[in-house]
């Protein structure tokens, strides 16, 4: 029997970097408990979920993958403003949006996607929307309390951090949550220098 793999490709976001996302985090932690909030170590931006995938089939893909992303330059990702799906009255997902690199990263999905698409993998029935999941709603309701922070901090700064590789990682389903770890890396390209 071969062996299964919960997994999906993203980028992410190092310790360093993600300062300011963990004082958001923190001020929308206390305003509403009912949010399961994701472990900062944790935080990523997700560019393909793959799901349960063979792993010799996973091996075969993120060769394709570094292919269609071969040549990518590296880039700045900017963190702007807070916000939910699908309203911050009814919120179900917490995020923050990104404001700097949302750009680079929706190419980054299409390629991403293509080469997912080619081994057989469904497209997504969304277009890829750049942001960084907080937390995800138990159960999903009207939240005053964290409808006004995530209106207060809208427009905040929230950081930034080099995109500089892509990771395939594997995703193991534990009681206390999910527990990630990284199976494969793409660098991406330097920038030219003058």
């Amino acid at each position: 029997m071969t062996e299964q793999l919960r997994s999906f490709i993203a980028v992410s976001v190092p310790p360093e970097a993600a300062v300011k996302l963990r004082t958001a985090q923190d001020r929308l932690r206390q305003a509403d408990p009912g949010v399961k909030w994701v472990d900062p170590e944790n935080f990523h931006v997700t560019l393909k979920f793959l799901g349960n995938v063979d792993r010799q089939l996973l091996t075969d893909l993120w060769h394709a993958v570094g292919e269609a992303l071969n040549g990518t330059r590296r880039f700045t990702m900017r963190f702007r403003g807070l916000g939910a799906f699908p309203t911050i009255a009814r919120p179900r997902v917490v995020w923050a949006g990104i404001s700097g690199g949302a750009s680079e990263l929706t190419q980054l999905a299409t390629r991403v996607e293509e080469a997912c698409a080619q081994h057989g993998f469904e497209r997504e029935d969304r277009s890829f929307r750049a942001h960084l999941t907080l937390g995800r709603a138990r159960h999903p309701g009207p939240s005053p309390a964290l409808a006004s922070i995530l209106t207060e901090l809208a427009q905040a700064d929230l950081g930034q951090t080099e995109v500089d590789r892509t990771l395939l990682m594997k995703s193991q389903l534990v009681r206390s949550g999910a527990v990630y770890s990284v199976l494969e890396q793409q660098p991406l390209r330097e920038g030219d220098h003058p």
